[in-house]
């Protein structure tokens, strides 16, 4: 299961750091206080051993607000701006959040959370004028390991606060206040957990918040690199510019327990080149790519957009029965329907990057081009990335981060490739349908007697009895429940692609639990192929998963 996250290009909202507004005085026993300010540097990370690294220092944060709880309940308020329910841990959707504003006071917007009879005063929230829903958000999360919840508003044309609560028995205790710009929720150093990180400034500087050792720290990055201007790239690496003519640097690093690893160099002309670390792509290229990919059944094909400096031009090959192998002048990647990770990787466990859609893994190889490669899964496509050259692999994480779908890129004269073969509503098209949507119906029914009878023959050979059935019944829990099937394209007379999303529920488990939201989909471009007609001459489709 994947928790699905948007990353910005940069962030780049201007604003500046604001206080939330003092607590009013009818409130009353207290439950928990935790308010503060930024303590001195508890500690500085190790520096990494590779020149250009960069440690981050550390300090504790302590401003994480109060929660109070309200005597008379809401008795306070003129109007109520917003109700949102909160998931509790025992599945229910008792606790809420009410944003509301308090009689004699119009400079704030005010938030409580009401749990039965109990009504916990959770603080200003909002400038009194920016209630509109786009600039007033209250939504579940799993953050720092922690059932929590979020209320951001704004409380200028360009700054807002959020505050974070946990939530223990659908009591909110206070997490932290973040007051400095815009903030979100994101994995920054790619580990698999979420920090938060916040963005002030027309010139962007930005904090990161972890939780570590039972407390919350804080680090500048702004300050670590020492720059005015840190941004996050699409790639989810972070960019930090120094100058400000067209003699100015641009440097590339990956954040890391343990720092900041920097990659790359780039003068800004480099970097903004559209041809130098962005690769372009001319029709012919796609359209050899993609009769390649089809031909070795790999349907939904990948391209960087980034590469390692240097004019580009792609070379797309057959490498091998079912392998698509694509040459750039300094790395290549090998696509394929099926796994490529090597069988045996000496004992040596990967290591592993993870981002919103994908987890990437370093496999250390001796008798590979260079000592190893990263593998990831995007869709339905296996892949590869490795070097013969003196590159590091931060670097070609920056590239295997940079991949799109071929259906999605923009050629470099800013056209858009076409869809070939757009699935028609024919006779053959209707029977390829119904193939896949009774094979999709009995995974989701848990039924493998009737969904054998519609996969193809060649798909069940090699495997073993209880490997078909377990295919289709999967586990109690989460178990097979349902999916969304749409027709995505016809390749030739004998096969069609559908986009498959097959979906599992978690039985007693609300979202919040597993992540907010929560994605329990698996999704895929799936082939229908034609194995014959029948005796009134009617195609019989099958599919291949």
């Amino acid at each position: 299961m994947r928790i699905k996250l948007v990353v910005a290009a940069a962030i780049l909202l201007s604003g500046t750091a604001c206080s939330s507004a003092p607590d009013q005085s009818d409130s009353s026993a207290h439950v928990n206080t935790e308010g503060g300010v930024q303590a001195s540097i508890v500690q500085a990370a190790d520096v990494a051993d590779n020149e250009g690294d960069v440690p981050l220092s550390w300090e504790n944060y302590s401003n994480r607000g109060s929660v109070q709880l309200l005597k008379g309940g809401l008795k306070q308020a003129e109007r109520i701006v917003k109700e949102t329910s909160l998931y509790a841990v025992d599945g229910t959707r008792e606790p809420k959040v009410v944003v509301y504003a308090r009689k004699n006071d119009s400079d704030h917007l005010y938030a409580a959370l009401i749990k039965g009879e109990a009504a916990y005063d959770l603080g200003a929230i909002a400038g009194y004028s920016y209630d509109q829903d786009n600039q007033l958000t209250v939504c579940n999360l799993w953050l720092f390991g922690k059932e929590a919840f979020k209320i951001q508003g704004s409380v200028g044309a360009a700054a807002s606060i959020s505050r974070y609560f946990e939530l223990v028995d659908g009591v909110p205790k206070p997490l932290l206040v973040v007051d400095e710009g815009h903030a979100l929720e994101m994995d920054v150093d790619h580990d698999g957990q979420l920090e938060v990180v916040s963005a002030a400034g027309t010139s962007p500087r930005m904090a990161v918040y972890r939780w570590n050792g039972g407390r919350i720290e804080r680090s500048s990055l702004n300050d670590a690199l020492h720059t005015d201007a840190v941004s996050f790239t699409d790639e989810g690496a972070i960019l930090a510019a120094y100058g400000q003519d067209d003699r100015s640097s641009y440097k590339l690093y990956w954040l890391q327990r343990n720092g900041l690893k920097h990659f790359q160099t780039y003068s800004r002309e480099e970097y903004e080149s559209e041809r130098f670390v962005a690769i372009p792509y001319t029709s012919e290229e796609v359209l050899r790519i993609r009769e390649l990919a089809d031909g070795l059944h790999v349907f939904e094909p990948f391209v960087p957009r980034k590469g390692i400096a240097t004019d580009y031009g792609v070379e797309a090959e057959r490498e091998r029965d079912g392998v698509l192998k694509l040459s750039y002048p300094h790395f290549s990647i090998r696509q394929s329907k099926t796994d490529l990770r090597p069988k045996d990787s000496g004992g040596v466990p990967p290591e592993k990057r993870y981002f919103p859609e994908y987890t990437a893994e370093w496999i250390g190889l001796p008798d590979s081009e260079a000592g190893g490669s990263w593998y990831l899964q995007r869709d339905s496509t296996y892949l590869s990335i490795s070097t013969a050259k003196p590159y590091s692999k931060e670097q070609l994480l920056f590239v295997a981060a940079s991949l799109r779908p071929l259906e999605e890129l923009t050629l470099s004269d800013g056209s858009s490739p076409a869809v070939v073969n757009p699935p028609q509503i024919t006779r053959e098209y209707l029977f390829a349908l119904k193939a896949v949507n009774e094979f999709a119906s009995a995974w989701s029914r848990r039924d493998p007697e009737a969904g054998l009878k519609w996969v193809s023959e060649d798909w069940k050979a090699g495997k073993e009895p209880e490997q078909l059935d377990a295919f289709f019944r999967g586990t109690s829990n989460p178990h097979h429940m349902t999916f969304e099937l749409s027709g995505k394209r016809r390749v030739d007379d004998h096969t069609y692609l559908f986009a498959l999303r097959l979906y599992e529920y978690y039985s007693g488990q609300p979202d919040s639990i597993l992540g907010f939201p929560a994605d329990y989909g698996r999704g895929w471009t799936i082939e229908a192929v034609r194995e014959g007609e029948n005796e009134a001459g009617e195609g019989v489709w099958r599919v291949r998963p």
